[in-house]
């Protein structure tokens, strides 16, 4: 005897109540339990030593980079920003990093809960808010009067050396995407850890050297002379004209007054790259698009 509709009908009804009893039987066994950490944090440079050669074959001896870093969130999230409404773990304060050293130095600590982090984001010491039309300014960028960066060194260009200068801001504006940091990991880059009670440091390590190979200072040392289209100063190595057309009216060595004769500005004690200019952009640029730092997570 075939059977009935009505027996059909019972036999898938009991089949979905045994599998609804199966999938609650599976979830009681997932263990959702979460722990409060407080991780330490550890920042550190890379040992520079040697000239990085930068382009055109500029070599570039540099003493000093400093740059702010923080706030700092790790999110659950394969992409942060507004999607990462709730950091998993947070550090919210901020710390100058010498990043031309390798010392590894803690600075605090990663607050929030376990379970698995995909994505991070962080600023450059200076936080932009939807609440306030200017910037937070953080005690790192603070010590760097305001700025996210602070970049010294010298420049061999064309066989003279130039000592030079850069003090880069990174924020956000009201051309990108405020209330967020702006600094975020992105969707192509691989990051992934389980956040457990075995954490025992997390250590983020920064390379400025791939900033600073992209910066271009050739423009800033000509080998000119006085023509009648010309400008009214010209720099011919380290002597510093004053045209009149093709007439040289005054010149001066800037190497016997221990200075550079700089491209547009004549005499000076050394080169300021302003903000606006192409080396000032291609730095900022580096900073916050190109070479990332490297998280490592070290346990007990």
């Amino acid at each position: 005897m075939s059977p009935s509709k009505g027996h059909y009908t019972t036999l898938i009804r009991s089949t979905k109540r045994s599998t609804i009893l199966l999938a609650l039987a599976l979830l009681s066994c997932v263990d959702t339990h979460v722990d409060q950490v407080n991780i330490p944090l550890y920042l550190s440079g890379t040992e520079l030593s040697a000239p990085i050669s930068a382009v055109g074959e500029v070599m570039i001896k540099v003493d000093r980079a400093d740059l702010a870093f923080g706030p700092l969130y790790l999110c659950a999230g394969v992409t942060a920003g507004d999607l990462c409404q709730v950091a998993r773990l947070e550090w919210l304060d901020s710390a100058v990093v010498n990043t031309i050293r390798g010392d590894s130095v803690q600075v605090g600590e990663l607050s929030g809960l376990t379970g698995v982090v995909l994505s991070w984001m962080y600023d450059l010491g200076i936080s932009s808010q939807l609440t306030n039309d200017r910037p937070f300014i953080l005690k790192a960028a603070e010590q760097l009067e305001g700025h996210s960066f602070a970049l010294e060194g010298e420049a061999t260009i064309s066989g003279i050396e130039v000592p030079f200068t850069a003090w880069i801001v990174a924020q956000q504006s009201d051309d990108t995407e405020l209330g967020v940091p702006i600094i975020r990991k992105s969707i192509s880059e691989l990051f992934s850890h389980e956040v457990t009670v075995r954490d025992s440091s997390l250590s983020i390590n920064f390379d400025p050297k791939p900033w600073i190979e992209g910066l271009d200072l050739r423009r800033y040392v000509t080998f000119d002379s006085c023509t009648i289209d010309g400008p009214a100063q010209v720099c011919e190595g380290s002597i510093e004209s004053r045209c009149d057309g093709e007439v040289v009216t005054s010149s001066r060595d800037c190497a016997e007054l221990g200075q550079v004769c700089l491209s547009e500005l004549g005499c000076q004690d050394r080169l300021i790259i302003e903000e606006g200019s192409e080396a000032y952009r291609s730095l900022r640029n580096a900073m916050i698009v190109g070479t990332r730092p490297l998280f490592t997570w070290n346990q007990n």
